[in-house]
């Protein structure tokens, strides 16, 4: 059952992933990382801020604990609540890069997943152990036969077929047509972020409206619990079901005005950016089509690349939206307009003739970490008691499953897991802090969210097992409740220590370490190994950079890809453009072209038994330099020779060999250059 818990909480954010495509600018993972944080983050910082609360009042007053999360119910909590799923928006957010970039849509979307998170783990808290007393459905879905108004877990009928699916709901007695309910906290969020958007994003006195919503959330919320905590008020259940037939459309309204206010803003950034437009859109093309005719080219590469390519423009439109420049928009600028021009030198079908599946693969060795492979194996390792206990043994058949981990040694397997993923998780977060400080000035703002929404994931899975482990100390048994009384519509209440740490590992799946491109930028940023228009190209692209440059200088005919958009093979613009190189790296280095003619062959240097290479500018300090742009990497063996041949006549001459390379170079040459000649002698430049 946790299973479809799990199927309906991400279906009813990837309904909004879908509708938001047009004027969103995070990405789909950004999404569903917003998800882990509702439940590791903003649920366990719920849970504390509510039993602080509940047992300094009960102790206070002297009044029964139990009347005191009562009341709480339906005054206090539902406000702690709202404001707590908020709280990571408004945190990162505080970012003026993360403000700037982000639009209105993009608030609606994370806002729905930190709530679609938060529900997640009521449900699985309140039901993901009663695989063994539930009963099937004819209609499908699941019912936990605890009262005449049953809790009713949906099935795949109920959850696929229905607007923003709730996790877990109620079901009359007899009733033999059973739907998913929508799910509140997904709804209450969404509207609660879109008018933290208007407060962060709209000037003037129009700002003011971003209250709006954030009061209607708390009110509704207190509202629906004040009816559960009632339930002979006939009035206000009569409100809440009046509210909750409604609920289904309030996401699709915010995503409506947002979209709506966001589409404008790009309408108008557009033609005072310069750079930002492709060659079909100044044309006469809509961005749409234009986009649509190069995505076509070469499914799915092309089609990924261009989805990328638009969320990164809108990211820069949303910016230059906003008001004054900001810190970093130059270089998402040149980013951006980089993007486009190789978006047009490859925007030809016979550009793309020889990318295929194995073409991509060999594109992403470069970006490869060894390290990542042994981290993700080590999680799963990990990981495989919580996913034994909470998906394969969460179904009436499976039951058993759950059985042994609840019973025996079972609970002493999940602890014993749960440390040893304790450890890691604290790992993985001070790796996350480094990166944090080291990418405080990086230009592109997702890259910032991502790193500080896994910071919130690892943070309350740490908690959670520190609280945990306190707990057995405590002499609490692994299967023995952890807090009685305690709020989130007391889906905690019999909250038993083996399950804390089930859920606790996997936590693990949002830290996984991140792939390709993004793990590419925050390294070489970290490391100061690549520049930051290379690092922003790498977190927007990924491995499809290498793709899209590879196409490029195929849809040019040479290696002046950024240089050539119409494809002109003409020898007199080659030459011009190596000339352009190597007089800019002859002036960066107070060096000199020994050709005496840039742009021809240079000095010619020999390696027995190897070949031959020129050197093309020769540094102030005497080095031998190869200049070079990206046609390098479609022959990755013979640049590799040449940078060897380069270092064995420098080593020669008791000089140092370097190459410069220029900016949109694809990371595979870069890195082989890296791994012959050191880190300190390749660099990138910016003709």
């Amino acid at each position: 059952m946790a299973l479809l818990m799990v199927a309906a909480t991400v279906y009813g954010v990837a309904q909004l992933l879908v509708l938001s495509s047009p004027a969103r600018s995070v990405r789909v993972s950004t999404a569903l990382l917003a998800i882990a944080v509702g439940v590791y983050g903003c649920g366990v910082a719920a849970a504390l801020l509510e039993l602080a609360y509940t047992r300094s009042v009960a102790e206070a007053t002297g009044e029964p604990l139990t009347k005191v999360v009562e009341s709480a119910s339906y005054t206090v909590d539902p406000v702690i609540e709202e404001l707590v799923k908020l709280a990571p928006l408004l945190l990162i957010a505080w970012n003026v890069r993360i403000r700037r970039q982000w639009g209105l849509t993009d608030y609606v979307v994370l806002g729905a997943g930190l709530g679609a998170g938060f529900g997640l783990l009521e449900a699985v808290t309140r039901y993901g152990l009663d695989a063994g007393r539930a009963i099937s459905h004819p209609a499908g879905g699941w019912l936990v036969p605890d009262s005449l108004r049953a809790p009713y877990i949906p099935g795949p009928e109920q959850v696929f077929s229905a607007w923003f699916p709730a996790p877990q709901g109620t079901l009359e007695l007899g009733d033999l047509s059973p739907a998913a309910g929508t799910s509140p906290h997904l709804v209450y969020t969404a509207l609660a972020a879109l008018g933290v958007g208007v407060l962060l994003r709209v000037r003037g006195w129009m700002r003011a409206l971003g209250i709006l919503p954030l009061v209607a959330t708390s009110a509704l919320h207190m509202l629906t619990n004040y009816a559960a905590a009632h339930p002979t008020d006939r009035d206000a259940a009569s409100r809440v079901d009046t509210f909750e037939g409604m609920l289904w459309a309030v996401p699709l309204v915010c995503l409506a005005v947002a979209m709506a206010a966001d589409l404008r803003q790009v309408w108008r950034a557009k033609p005072v950016v310069p750079g930002v437009l492709l060659h079909a859109e100044r044309a006469g093309r809509s961005g749409l089509g234009a986009l649509a005719g190069y995505a076509a080219w070469c499914v799915p590469w092309s089609t990924l690349i261009a989805l990328r390519f638009a969320r990164l423009r809108r990211s820069l439109l949303y910016g230059v939206a906003g008001g004054a420049p900001y810190a970093g928009a130059e270089a998402l600028h040149r980013s951006v307009a980089w993007t486009a021009a190789q978006i047009d030198a490859s925007d030809r079908e016979h550009a793309w003739r020889a990318v295929d599946l194995r073409a991509v693969v060999r594109a992403g060795r470069g970006m490869r970490d060894r390290r990542r492979k042994w981290v993700v194996l080590i999680s799963f390792g990990l990981m495989i008691p919580a996913l034994a206990l909470l998906l394969v043994g969460s179904f009436p058949a499976t039951a058993e499953v759950q059985r042994y981990f609840g019973s025996g040694n079972g609970p002493y397997i999940l602890v014993g897991f749960g440390i040893a993923g304790l450890l890691l998780t604290g790992w993985q977060l001070m790796r996350l802090l480094v990166a944090w400080r080291a990418t405080l000035g990086f230009p592109h703002g997702e890259v910032l969210a991502i790193i500080r929404l896994r910071i919130w994931a690892a943070l309350g899975g740490c908690v959670t097992a520190a609280l945990l482990v306190l707990r057995l100390g405590d002499g609490v048994a692994p299967d023995g409740p952890v807090i009685r009384n305690l709020h989130l519509l007391d889906a905690l209440n019999n909250f038993l220590a083996y399950l804390g740490f089930a859920l606790m590992l996997l936590a693990l799946l949002a830290l996984f370490p991140p792939g390709g491109g993004l793990a590419l930028a925050t390294t070489g940023v970290t490391a100061g190994v690549i520049t930051t228009e290379a690092a922003v190209h790498a977190a927007a692209l990924g491995t499809l950079g290498v793709v899209l440059m590879a196409a490029a200088a195929d849809g040019s005919g040479g290696d002046t890809a950024a240089d050539n958009p119409r494809g002109s093979t003409d020898p007199a613009k080659s030459d011009a453009v190596g000339a352009a190189r190597e007089q800019k790296v002859a002036k960066l280095t107070d060096g000199t072209v020994p050709s005496g003619a840039p742009g021809k062959p240079g000095l010619k240097v020999t390696k027995p038994g190897a070949g031959t290479t020129d050197v093309d500018v020769i540094g102030g300090d005497g080095s031998y330099i190869a200049v070079g742009g990206p046609a390098k990497a479609r022959n990755l063996a013979k640049f590799g020779e040449k940078c060897h041949i380069l270092k064995y006549a420098a080593e020669q001459n008791g000089v140092r060999a370097q190459v410069y390379l220029e900016q949109g170079t694809p990371e595979s040459a870069l890195n082989l250059a890296r791994k012959i000649l050191g880190n300190e002698n390749v660099h990138v430049f910016v003709r």
